[in-house]
């Protein structure tokens, strides 16, 4: 504390202020050291770092594979992709004949897939209301084939029921299959493809041209 040295001319004790702040430094001084003893600089810790790494991580591959046997059903490997099915080739096709040919369709990626089909042609010059070009599909099944062209007398047959009779044009047709198929990883059908030429065929279709193009589709199973 303060303590009066002398007496003011108007009776009050004068203050040694001089005194008082010399006090008040030595008080911060001493704060200061009891703040950062003496010896102690800044303290170093033990580190250490960890990864953990994991084994390859690999998505899987969705591959529908197209041909004429199951042991020629891997072209088109990849996405997307047009197969020229080159055996399957009419010429002079007359009202009532018809030839059966088979293809088949593989999965062959690493994940099951829903798959199903439509039938086109890429002109409708063999079009007449229902009493032309049609194409009848036969899952599992073989094709027999007599009769020959010279005697205009050819007549395929596909073992087995159709799942799909329809007349084609450029306009698809519904899907062959009611409910989609599901082919797991390795799996190939087979398939019998009966294309005819409507009994009741117009003139008008004669020495017409057009090609059949049979549109596969495949989406990976339990897809939204």
């Amino acid at each position: 504390m303060s303590q009066p040295s002398s007496t003011a001319s108007d009776g009050r004790p004068r203050v040694r202020r001089r005194r008082v702040r010399s006090v008040h430094i030595r008080l911060v001084l001493c704060l200061g050291l009891f703040a950062f003893p003496a010896g102690v600089g800044t303290m170093a810790y033990y580190t250490d770092t960890a990864t953990i790494e994991t084994g390859p991580i690999e998505s899987g591959t969705l591959d529908l594979t197209v041909g004429t046997t199951a042991d020629n059903s891997t072209n088109l490997a990849g996405q997307g992709g047009q197969y020229r099915y080159s055996e399957l080739t009419i010429a002079d096709l007359t009202p009532g004949e018809s030839i059966a040919r088979p293809f088949a369709v593989r999965n062959a990626g690493t994940v099951p897939f829903a798959y199903n089909a439509t039938i086109t042609t890429t002109n409708n010059d063999l079009v007449a209301s229902g009493s032309g070009l049609r194409v009848q599909i036969h899952p599992d099944s073989t094709p027999t084939e007599t009769g020959s062209e010279e005697m205009f007398n050819r007549s395929g047959t596909c073992s087995g029921t159709a799942v799909s009779n329809q007349a084609v044009s450029t306009t698809s047709t519904a899907d062959i299959h009611p409910t989609d198929q599901v082919l797991e990883p390795g799996e190939v059908r087979v398939y019998c493809a009966r294309i005819l030429l409507h009994t009741d065929s117009p003139n008008a279709l004669q020495a017409q041209l057009t090609t059949l193009q049979i549109g596969l589709s495949a989406v990976q199973v339990q897809a939204p």
